[in-house]
């Protein structure tokens, strides 16, 4: 892939001025001194990086059209100081020496940080690696499927014949003028928990195979029609949120430069406190087109067979296969709370029953990090109403993960000689 960069440059307010004037009863005086900064504000400038494939042909498709996948993985990297107030802040300081009767007067023109930026860390990118992405990935192809079952009769009915039909409600609720404080609240909790993990799934179940039983020719005849067309699908993972305070520093003021003692409230300087806001926003999606194959009848036993068994597993999700299998297992949620390997045996079965495929699919997500630094408590200066601006340091992650037609983490090679077959036969190829 071919790599990128650009310099994105800080744009704010830079320079700094400050101009002093001395009065006494003989003479009077005005100096200037200047500060460009370069240096310091250099370190807010941000950088670009873009590594990406080209793909001539994405520019001449037509649209309704389907000439193979197009795309390809993408990656960019952009640093940069979010835009705060770029003004000049200006302050002023005045002092009279009793002695001699000499009045100093200050006056500056320029920024104002909470604290240097040579002190400011950035924040990490918190992106999420290939394999992470490839494993969500996986996930959102086994929750979009169109192959997925309507309802999951085979799971429902394991489950009844290894645990038994929920306790009546109200059951343990019958002695209940007879019970002690403690017993009651006992089975009240008790009742809680019988229709909310007992009798709220089983009729939830209940309804969803009573709707495929009902409608299982629509659902069949519309699994038919998609039969071997290309089936878009696209599923979005709920957005991630995440914020942490800490203090960077304590027993400061704020940043500016030049800088005079006039300017100060000795007794308030070096009483503030910088905290740093590390706010983290991820956001994860799949977008791919999925195609399968369901025979057509022709008369034979072996096709009327295999219609038998994707007709049974598409309507009511009859069937004993490897992810049914797994769901049933009593310890495999707590295997599933950390992996997601119901997810990949789920694939697993679409691709070997329903001979689906990918026709394209990717896993994409965008990160964005940023360290925020506000400043906090008295700023020292005698001008006490000029605050410095908060400062956010950003860097936003894009990535783009391709997958085979068999999903995440398989490479070419590793496919099987049949895989390789359905895939030529579909034209779906490397390029």
């Amino acid at each position: 892939m071919a790599t990128r960069k650009r310099v994105i440059e800080y744009d704010g307010a830079t320079g700094g001025r400050l101009d002093t004037y001395t009065t006494s009863p003989f003479s009077s005086t005005h100096s200037v001194s200047t500060a460009a900064n370069s240096t310091e504000f250099h370190l807010l400038d941000g950088i670009q990086v873009t590594e990406s494939e080209t793909h001539p042909a994405w520019r001449n498709r037509k649209t309704g059209s389907f000439k193979g996948d197009l795309g390809g993985p993408f990656y960019t990297q952009k640093k940069y100081a979010e835009a705060f107030n770029p003004a000049p802040v200006h302050l002023s300081g005045q002092t009279v020496d009793k002695v001699t009767f000499t009045t100093t007067r200050m006056e500056y023109e320029g920024p104002m940080l909470p604290m240097s930026t040579s002190l400011m860390a950035w924040p990490p990118s918190s992106e999420s690696t290939d394999s992470q992405l490839a494993e969500l990935g996986a996930t959102a192809i086994a929750r979009c499927s169109p192959s997925n079952a309507s309802a999951d009769f085979s799971v429902a009915l394991g489950e009844l014949l290894r645990e038994g039909i929920p306790h009546l409600i109200g059951g343990a609720l019958s002695t209940f003028r007879s019970m002690t404080n403690r017993e009651r609240r006992r089975a009240i909790g008790s009742e809680y928990l019988n229709y909310e993990f007992g009798w709220k799934p089983l009729v939830n179940d209940l309804k969803k195979i009573s709707s495929s039983i009902v409608h299982s020719d629509d659902i069949m005849r519309q699994h038919e029609r998609n039969s071997g067309k290309m089936v878009r699908r696209r599923y979005e993972f709920p957005e991630s949120k995440t914020s942490v305070v800490s203090t960077a520093r304590s027993g400061v003021s704020p940043w500016t430069n030049p800088s005079g003692s006039t300017l100060m409230n000795n007794a308030l300087t070096n009483k503030g406190t910088v905290y740093r806001t590390h706010e983290v926003t991820k956001r994860q999606w799949f977008s791919g087109a999925f195609s399968y194959y369901v025979p057509p009848v022709d008369g034979s036993l072996r096709t009327d067979i295999a219609r038998a068994v994707i007709q049974a597993k598409k309507t009511i999700g009859l069937s004993l296969t490897p992810d049914v299998l797994w769901n049933l297992a009593p310890w495999s949620w707590a295997v599933d709370w950390f992996s997601n390997t119901s997810d990949v045996l789920k694939n697993w079965t679409n691709w070997a029953i329903d001979n689906q495929v990918l026709m394209y699919g990717y896993m994409m997500e965008t990160t964005i990090s940023k360290y925020t630094y506000t400043f906090v408590g008295p700023t020292g200066f005698k001008s006490s109403d000029v605050r410095p601006p908060d400062v956010t340091l950003v860097i936003e992650t894009k990535k783009r993960l391709k997958a085979t037609p068999y999903g995440f983490g398989l490479q070419w090679d590793d496919m099987s000689s049949r895989q390789k077959a359905i895939v030529a036969a579909l034209g779906l190829t490397k390029s």
